[in-house]
């Protein structure tokens, strides 16, 4: 699942990489997100109240301007709920 999960962090970045249109800051705020999910995990440190759904609201707003990059954000919150986070 571990596996899985960076593989969708990496899409992720580059999906937000390819996005012209969006506010550089606010892209630079997901990939911080992203970044923290993967450190959190690497330390096993997990806040499991908060890291899934902090996630979630930080791409709700994108649902309808981006709907592919937040069903792919989507599937990471799962992820992390599969894995008891």
């Amino acid at each position: 699942m571990r596996s899985e999960l960076d593989a969708a962090i990496a899409h992720l970045h580059e999906q937000l990489a390819d996005i012209d249109d969006l506010d550089p800051a606010e892209i630079e705020r997901l990939k911080s997100e992203l970044d923290e999910i993967r450190e959190t995990l690497d330390e096993q440190d997990v806040n499991s109240a908060t890291l899934a759904e902090r996630w979630k609201t930080q791409v709700e707003h994108f649902r309808e301007s981006y709907p592919v990059l937040t069903e792919n954000a989507g599937r990471v919150a799962d992820m992390l709920a599969q894995m008891g986070i």
